[in-house]
């Protein structure tokens, strides 16, 4: 098998198969041309960083931020700002929330120790924009996790922003919690499985056979600062899921009031910094729908201005912790 696969490349290169690297003459066609500036983004109240203080009635919320695992990619697949010739190596985030009265929260929950269930392809080497996905010893959540003395049963609810296997590899060790997914993530999912077909491991149908699935209704949920929809998930005031839909329909970022100030986790509304610093889009093939993504990247900005202070968190990219050390938020990465 071995010896025949480079013949069976090289047929592939010869044939005209597999994408010319790089793009060499004129404009790449692979890049995406933005669209016009949106209209209607919702205007922020002048009283809402001091409304997150009244309306928050959570004792205590703190935040811990993991890397369980890494995504090897060319720069240009991501943002438009980077070369299609740097290699970067983006992060697998997970945060955990602990929350006074809810318990343990996890967001997302990183790469799966099983390989079978991350995209390994011998042939993405050779597919430009390809990702590839990355998971070192030890590295996974649950060992992470109990180094700090938190077993897999005191987790008590998992967010997913989407659904991938960046987000959902390792949902099966967490017996105790619930699973939540906006409605349209869900819904967007239920339409892309084949009818009687079987599915991976992040199918619906395998998802709702082992897991606790709870779908948020986050499209119905009022305005929220320059969000059009933010769900009070707890009803307490410290967690908000808020709609950023682009890279999937469903996409939600994840508002936390931590006790020293707030956080936005972005989720796929982003991959690294500069697609919310400088609104850089990845390449064609990334996003289900670009006028969403594009949208959701100018909300975000909007958010960013109105709160100078706001700590942000790209779906892929830890770089944006360097800043002052705060009590309320510890990165146990790099």
């Amino acid at each position: 098998m071995r010896r025949a696969l480079p013949a069976a490349l090289a047929a592939l290169l010869i044939a005209g198969c597999l994408p010319e690297l790089p793009f060499q003459e004129g404009k790449n066609p692979h890049l995406l041309i933005p669209p016009e500036t949106p209209e209607g983004i919702r205007k922020i109240p002048i009283s809402f960083p001091v409304d997150l203080v009244n309306d928050r009635r959570a004792q205590s919320v703190t935040m811990d931020v993991f890397r369980a695992g890494a995504i090897k990619v060319r720069g240009e697949a991501v943002s438009s700002l980077k070369s299609y010739h740097s290699k970067i190596e983006m992060d697998v985030p997970v945060f955990l929330i602990r929350h006074s009265s809810a318990g343990y929260i996890l967001v997302g929950t990183g790469l799966s120790t099983d390989k079978s269930r991350r995209k390994e392809n011998i042939l993405d080497a050779f597919l430009p924009y390809s990702f590839a996905y990355r998971l070192k010893r030890k590295e996974d959540i649950v060992t992470q996790l109990a180094r700090f003395g938190i077993a897999e049963n005191e987790i008590r609810w998992i967010l997913l922003p989407y659904l991938d296997i960046d987000t959902g590899g390792m949902l099966d060790a967490f017996p105790e919690a619930t699973v939540v997914l906006s409605r349209a993530e869900w819904e967007y999912r239920k339409s892309l499985q084949k009818p009687g077909a079987a599915g991976g491991f992040l199918s619906p149908s395998a998802m709702e056979a082992r897991l606790r699935i709870e779908p948020a209704d986050v499209g119905l949920a009022p305005g929220f600062g320059s969000f059009e929809n933010g769900l009070d998930f707890f009803g307490d005031g410290s967690v908000y899921l808020v709609s950023l839909p682009g890279r999937t329909p469903g996409n939600f970022g994840v508002w936390v009031n931590l006790d020293e100030g707030p956080v936005l986790l972005t989720g796929g509304a982003t991959y690294v910094v500069d697609n919310y610093l400088d609104r850089a889009l990845p390449v064609k093939g990334k996003l289900v729908d670009l006028e969403d993504y594009w949208r959701s990247l100018h909300i975000i900005r909007a958010m960013r201005q109105s709160m100078p202070r706001l700590q942000i968190f790209a779906g892929s990219d830890l770089s944006s912790l360097a800043v002052p050390r705060r009590s309320d938020l510890t990165l146990h990465a790099r």
